[in-house]
């Protein structure tokens, strides 16, 4: 497939105009079959409209093409999450999650492993289901922290930060430890006064900067977390997941500070009602 039939498939879908893109799909078929993106595509929105049987064999017709495509491995595994067959659900879902489909995106990643934890919850192991939405999250911090590392301060806004010791304050320190230990350093957050004398906007100061063994971390840091947090629903929704598995397990009170952290990092004008709901169920 070409690249601007992967857009104008990719536009259908992201409208839900499901049936504009099977029509689109079809005129292309010729010039598009020997292409395991096709088969991909079709499965996708076979599954969507709640054809599974249709969406299975068009799966089986992308892994033919290439039987490792994880595309259509994770699209499989989605089609028996979606028949109740958990035990082929996760199996497919672990193999997508895997390096066996070769180098994979974060974000992609991400999506298969909260989708698994999703699974496993839904199979009744809440010890993998956890695993996985952590594990998840661990993914999503990764991307972030390597996409603000470089940032300065000037190029941070002054937005409020939440509430400390919730899941996102843990993810953005742990994360940074992480990485700071692997880096052969110590970490140190100065206090407020050393703060304004190690900082200055003018000059460009970085959210935190390494010296003498030692890496020195400013607030704009969390501030810029946090901000990555709600750049996209992925936070939100892995949030609202682990809540969900919580509440099923009778942990109500740890459940609804989960939601209500969800609710808060909601996109802005992203409609996004699970948290909402889900708390409001357990009041």
């Amino acid at each position: 497939m070409q690249q601007e039939h992967h857009k104008q498939v990719a536009d259908f879908l992201k409208s839900g105009d499901y049936q504009s893109a099977i029509n689109f799909l079809e005129e292309i078929e010729e010039k598009a079959k020997d292409d395991p993106d096709y088969w991909y595509y079709l499965a996708l929105i076979s599954r969507k409209i709640g054809d599974l049987q249709q969406a299975e064999e068009y799966c089986n017709k992308a892994l033919k093409i290439s039987p490792n495509f994880r595309n259509a491995v994770f699209e499989l595994g989605m089609i028996y999450q979606a028949k109740g067959d958990y035990k082929k659900a996760i199996f497919l879902l672990e193999e997508a999650a895997s390096a066996k489909g070769g180098e994979v995106y974060l974000s992609e990643q991400v999506d298969i492993l909260n989708s698994l934890g999703l699974t496993y919850k839904m199979a009744g192991n809440h010890k993998n289901a956890l695993i996985r939405y952590n594990a998840a999250l661990e993914g999503l911090a990764t991307g972030i922290y390597e996409k603000i590392k470089n940032l300065t301060v000037s190029n941070v806004g002054d937005a409020l930060i939440p509430e400390l010791n919730l899941n996102w304050h843990h993810l953005a320190f742990q994360i940074l430890a992480n990485n700071t230990k692997n880096d052969g350093l110590k970490l140190f957050a100065p206090d407020n006064e050393n703060t304004l004398k190690l900082m200055d906007k003018k000059e460009g100061s970085p959210v935190f900067y390494d010296k003498d063994g030692m890496r020195y971390l400013f607030p704009a840091y969390y501030v810029a977390f946090c901000d990555e947090l709600r750049a996209n629903i992925y936070y939100s929704n892995i949030l609202n997941n682990i809540g969900a598995l919580f509440a099923e397990i009778g942990e109500t009170e740890k459940a609804k500070k989960i939601f209500r952290e969800a609710i808060d990092f909601i996109p802005k004008g992203v409609k996004f009602d699970n948290p909402y709901i889900n708390l409001e169920n357990l009041k």
